[in-house]
């Protein structure tokens, strides 16, 4: 990957620049105006994903967490055989040799959208025990880990995600429920995804209404310089970019100086609403040492919770907090593995305390 920084006396200028040295392929990554002495220059910064940089080797690109050369093309072919080993194995997934307390929670999970591969593991588990729950398993397979000071000691917490997964209103939420378990805690929230309009504004609005400091972030240098100067804060939560094909959330960590922290925690925002294809490539670009946890958002709107259990037999990372509904209070929950029990035999959403003192609230 090649990073560059282009200078020139107005944005127009530099973005010619930066599409006549790296192409219309690059990604822009932030654009300010400088002012100094008097002089006066707009400063670009952009990235380019390809030839233009050596290659990493295998070794490297594992060691780093990162993605190896041909990585596509080999996960691409291993889909391929993966799916007919599956359409091999199938024949041997019977479920009659269960006692029904086995069969009958199994048969429901296939219904609800659970993959082939978790449904083996689970036929497995079982087979060796027949009087076993299917609870105790599954508890095995998604793993929880509620968020909370408690749990989660790390000091910077970055909330990571594609568009539209709702990750502004649940880095709000975070900080909110952060907030209600340790009240004196001194809160900065740090936009550093571009915010434009309506986004920006809302998370400034609220975070502030909220009694949170909020600070904006254009470049890795003033997130930097943030960072550096954020020893009056207990507790920083940062709103990154959204993760694309061609800069995923590793390049995102380390263009903004966030990728050797040894505070930082990275949460990945995701909602039962995608589809499999769609949750599987997400969370390839999301693929990072830092990231530690998923929250599941819009779980209201889903029709079935099959895919909480395929992410995390995909990952193996914990589910840290539930969230549901339109509002910021009493709309995100710290994850139980009771909530997502409920959540997949009976489709029932984590109680609010909020909405149900209002009234408004029922499952």
């Amino acid at each position: 990957m090649q990073v560059r920084t282009f200078q020139a006396k107005d944005i127009k200028s530099a973005l010619n620049l930066v599409k006549a040295e790296l192409g219309p392929e690059a990604v822009i990554l932030s654009s300010q105006k400088c002012n100094e002495a008097g002089r006066c220059w707009c400063e670009v910064t952009a990235a380019l994903d390809g030839a233009t940089s050596p290659a990493p080797s295998a070794d490297t690109a594992h060691s780093e967490g990162g993605l190896a050369p041909g990585w596509g093309e080999w996960h691409s072919e291993w889909d391929q055989i993966r799916s007919h080993m599956m359409t091999l194995m199938r024949p041997q997934m019977d479920f009659s040799s269960l006692a029904p307390r086995q069969r009958q929670p199994l048969e429901h999970l296939e219904r609800e959208g659970v993959g082939e591969g978790a449904i083996m593991a689970l036929l497995n588990e079982l087979k060796r025990d027949k009087d076993a729950s299917i609870l105790g398993p599954l508890g095995k397979q998604v793993a929880v880990r509620p968020f909370g000071p408690d749990e989660w000691r790390e000091r910077v917490h970055a909330v990571a995600g594609p568009s539209g997964a709702g990750k502004t209103s649940t880095l709000l939420r975070l900080a909110l429920l952060h907030r209600s378990q340790a009240p004196r805690s001194r809160v900065l929230v740090i936009d550093a995804a571009g915010s434009q309009g309506q986004g920006g504004r809302y998370l400034k609005h609220y975070a502030e209404l909220s009694g949170m400091s909020h600070k904006t972030a254009e470049s890795a240098r003033q997130l930097g310089e943030l960072l550096n100067n954020s020893g009056q804060f207990d507790t920083i939560f940062i709103d990154l970019p959204a993760a694309t094909a061609t800069m995923n959330l590793d390049s995102h960590l380390k263009l903004m100086g966030l990728s050797n922290r040894t505070d930082l925690a990275v949460h990945l925002v995701l909602s039962p609403l995608y589809a499999p294809a769609q949750l599987k490539e997400y969370f390839r670009r999301h693929k990072s040492p830092k990231t530690k946890s998923i929250v599941w958002t819009k779980l209201d709107e889903a029709c079935n919770y099959g895919d909480i259990v395929n992410v995390a037999f995909a990952t193996g990372l914990p589910t840290s907090a539930l969230s549901f509904g339109p509002g910021l209070r009493g709309t995100l929950v710290q994850s139980k593995a009771v909530m997502l029990w409920k959540l997949l035999f009976k489709k029932e959403l984590p109680p609010s305390p909020v909405e149900e003192k209002r009234g408004r609230y029922a499952h």
